[in-house]
């Protein structure tokens, strides 16, 4: 069991009852990272919770078994939220639910996550799926333009829609089948969408609210291919 969240292993032992594994899983994490980054065995260590989850970099493990990471960002600020403060937002798209499953098992990827373990506090990462009767979103990418991604993880899908308060671009929404590593909550939807600076700071401006039920955050993104990875959901794109 890691450190940083408690297992949902009911969830996850159902996988291998499905009859097939399905298509593309999109697996959103939230990360809160130690300060200072704690190995298990002990050894001395200078760098942060955050460095710590760099060196573990799962791009290549993720490649073997035709996965990848489409979305990384800083979050720059928490508008909706509890005492968890999230520190960096991340989805890795899977070719299907057993992919993890074959990623984790994997020795050498086990000896990778020792770095991650070291330097993740918190983390909820959650099995999300395209919302089936959503268009496909404008063909934009928050790591090209001059703008940033609001986040909203809401606990029930009819909760109110930020995003359609200010001028902003849906580039993906989520059901959100339920969470793989997190603790005892369970979470409705995601929803993604591009916005500038100045309506960032407009959101900022008006201050944050206590939930323990919801997120809202924005981010920088250094990787985002939300969009492009919808055009297609009947593979992973490369």
């Amino acid at each position: 069991m890691p450190r940083y969240g408690k297992l949902n292993q009911p969830y996850v032992a159902s996988w291998f009852a499905r009859e097939e594994a399905g298509g593309p899983m999109w697996a959103l994490n939230l990360m809160k990272y130690r300060e200072r980054a704690e190995y298990a065995d002990g050894r001395e260590s200078s760098i942060s919770g955050m460095e710590a989850d760099d060196v573990y970099s799962p791009h290549e493990h993720l490649r073997e078994v035709d996965s990848r990471l489409i979305m990384m960002a800083p979050v720059v600020n928490q508008l909706v939220g509890d005492a968890y403060v999230w520190d960096r937002i991340a989805i890795a798209q899977y070719r299907d639910r057993m992919a993890m499953i074959e990623m984790s098992s994997n020795s050498e990827f086990q000896k990778d996550e020792d770095h991650k373990e070291a330097g993740m506090d918190f983390t909820i990462v959650m099995a999300t799926f395209p919302v089936g009767d959503d268009p496909v979103p404008p063909q934009q990418s928050g790591a090209d333009d001059d703008c940033l991604m609001l986040l909203q993880v809401v606990g029930d899908a009819a909760a109110p829609d930020i995003a359609a308060d200010v001028d902003s671009v849906r580039i993906g929404r989520f059901e959100i089948e339920d969470r793989i590593i997190g603790d005892d909550r369970t979470f409705a939807e995601a929803r993604y969408d591009l916005i500038s600076r100045d309506v960032a700071d407009h959101l900022v401006r008006q201050g944050s609210t206590y939930s323990d039920t919801d997120y809202v955050v924005i981010g920088d993104p250094a990787l985002d291919d939300i969009a492009r990875s919808l055009t297609d959901t009947s593979k992973v794109l490369f």
